[in-house]
């Protein structure tokens, strides 16, 4: 059967921080699903409840589709789709056109399809595996770990009453506690790096000590930008007509490439250290790629800071955007068992 390589991405839910005395997220999951309409059908049964509309410009929607109760772990699937879409597609069969008064060329047709009646084209894919408190999740596509969350905050709070309308819920990245060894203190330096990555730096000035204010210059986003977000810089700096003449006469082994750096200059704040930290675990929303942080106190200089892994899951036919069901369960419980023992997290 073949396989293909996803990163799993791990969450810790706090209930404290929700008010919660005593649960855990798998209890609220299992508490919303099981909730019973005027009719006395559960969520469970109920999959036209299940969709999320996440109130965006594209019209995007978010459907739990599958979704079962494993004992130990409640395992679901979340599609991501729009209310109106097209799907591009490219006629292949070959047209001689006219595309200038001097030129005429054999081209293939570009086209347009909707989905068949009663479909939809989905746009991402999102497995995700609870238990206790420990959430495990994969995403394909357009999916993102921020809809996740909006998904999980309408379904406890706003679909069924498992929260309160009040409380606060965020699913909190993690370090590696395996591999950031001990206290490494304040952040000063946050970096990026992957093959496939635009490279990021984060850095901060120096300490403040205490009982002083400390004037400081922090670099917040220090960036390579490439291809088309390039061009706008260079647009930005050289003009259009300038960045077309530059473009035009790259190679084919070679690409336009910007440096930016934003800064920002002022006295350092607590508030600006703990945004810093809280930045460093942000970016496990924001790449797939090796996250690396230094602090005043040690750094972790080559591995993943990021608490993730990479896994291998089922398709069904070589290609296929869509996982075995059932194998990414397994896998995903396997990923758990492993942080386990490897004293990654607490069960």
């Amino acid at each position: 059967m073949p396989t293909v390589y996803h990163m799993v991405h791990y969450r810790r839910f706090d209930p404290e921080s929700s008010g919660l005395q005593g649960g855990t997220l798998e209890g609220l999951c299992r508490s919303a699903l099981g909730h019973v309409d005027t009719s006395g059908v559960t969520l469970w049964q109920r999959i036209q409840d299940r969709f999320h509309d996440l109130a965006d410009v594209a019209e995007r929607q978010v459907l739990l589709n599958k979704v079962v109760d494993l004992s130990d772990a409640v395992f679901g699937e979340m599609c991501l789709f729009q209310k109106q879409d097209f799907q591009a597609l490219l006629e292949m069969q070959a047209s001689k056109v006219q595309l200038s008064d001097i030129t005429t060329a054999e081209i293939y047709n570009l086209a347009e399809r909707a989905a068949p009646n009663n479909a939809k084209f989905i746009r991402g894919l999102c497995y995700w595996l609870v238990i206790g408190n420990h959430l495990f999740f994969i995403k394909t596509q357009s999916m993102t770990a921020q809809i996740l969350n909006s998904y999980m905050d309408w379904l406890l709070k706003i679909r069924t009453s498992a929260l309160h309308a009040n409380a606060t819920f965020a699913l909190q990245a993690e370090f590696d506690r395996t591999q950031v060894t001990g206290d490494i203190g304040d952040i000063t330096r946050l970096k990026v790096s992957g093959k496939s990555a635009s490279p990021i730096t984060v850095m901060a000035g120096d300490e403040q000590k205490p009982g002083k204010s400390v004037s400081t210059s922090r670099t917040v986003t220090d960036r390579a930008f490439y291809t088309e977000t390039a061009r706008k810089f260079a647009e930005i700096i050289f003009g259009r007509e300038r960045t077309n003449a530059l473009v035009d006469s790259l190679g084919p082994n070679e690409f336009l490439a910007v440096e930016a750096a934003v800064k920002v200059r002022g006295k350092r704040t607590v508030e600006s250290r703990e945004k810093l930290r809280q930045l460093a675990e942000d970016l496990a929303d924001l790449t797939d790629d090796k996250v690396q942080i230094e602090g005043k106190d040690g750094k972790l200089s080559d591995e993943d800071a990021i608490l993730r892994t990479r896994m291998p899951f089922n398709q069904p036919h070589s290609g296929s955007s869509i996982l075995e069901f059932d194998n990414v369960a397994d896998q995903l419980q396997v990923v758990y068992s492993r942080f386990v023992q490897d004293g990654k997290i607490e069960a």
